[in-house]
C-alpha cells in the first residue's frame, strides 16, 4: 500500500473519499478533462528524470493552472481569484464543539435499540411493537431521536443522561415487562 505524502492532507477529518458510481460517466467528465489538459501540458515537456523533478513541474502546473491561467467562464479572472473572491462557510457560533450522529438501523427483538456515547454503551428502550422496524436515529448533545425510516413516525426521543445506561421511552409509561408477575 502507497503511502500518503506527509505534505498533503488527506484524509481529513470529517470527510471520506468518494469514488464516481460505475455506470455514470457524466460525474467524471470535470476531472477527465482537467486530466487531458494535464498530460498534454507533461507531454510538451522533456520526460522528468526522478520523482522529484516530475514534483516540481507538477507543482508548477498548479500554479500555472490556478494563480496564472485566466478562465473564459469567470470573466478572464483567475481561478484562484475567484475562490478568493468567494464568501466562505464558518461554523456558528451557537454550534461550536456539538456532537451531532445519524445511525441507520434496525430495532432489536425486544424493542430496544443500543447505542454507543462517550465510550459507554446505553440501550435506548423504543416499545416491542416496533420491534424489526428500520429505523434512524438522530443524536445531538441533549436528546436521541428514533425515528421509523418505512412512516417517518417518531417513535422516541430520550433525554441522554450519561450516568445510566437505559434510555427509556419517555413516551410511554413505565410499567413491568410482558410475561412477568404481576
Amino acid at each position: 500500500m502507497a503511502e500518503t505524502p506527509s505534505n498533503t492532507c488527506w484524509p481529513v477529518s470529517g470527510f471520506a473519499r468518494k469514488n464516481g458510481s460505475p455506470g455514470h460517466p457524466q460525474t467524471q467528465g470535470k476531472i477527465e478533462r482537467f486530466h487531458q489538459t494535464l498530460k498534454r501540458w507533461l507531454a510538451a515537456r522533456p520526460p522528468a528524470r526522478g520523482l522529484g523533478e516530475l514534483q516540481g513541474r507538477l507543482d508548477a502546473f498548479r500554479a500555472h493552472y490556478n494563480e496564472r491561467r485566466l478562465h473564459r467562464a469567470l470573466g478572464r479572472i483567475t481561478p484562484a481569484a475567484a475562490y478568493r473572491a468567494t464568501s466562505k462557510a464558518l461554523p456558528s457560533a451557537n454550534g461550536a464543539g456539538a456532537h451531532y450522529r445519524v445511525r441507520y438501523d434496525r430495532i432489536d427483538k425486544t424493542g430496544g435499540v443500543s447505542f454507543r456515547r462517550g465510550g459507554r454503551m446505553h440501550h435506548l428502550g423504543v416499545g416491542r411493537a416496533k420491534a424489526g422496524k428500520r429505523m434512524l436515529a438522530l443524536a445531538d448533545e441533549r436528546t436521541v431521536t428514533v425515528i421509523e425510516l418505512a412512516t417517518g413516525e417518531v417513535l422516541s426521543a430520550h433525554r441522554i443522561d450519561p450516568e445510566r445506561s437505559y434510555w427509556r421511552n419517555p413516551e410511554r409509561e413505565p410499567g413491568r415487562r410482558p410475561g412477568s408477575p404481576k
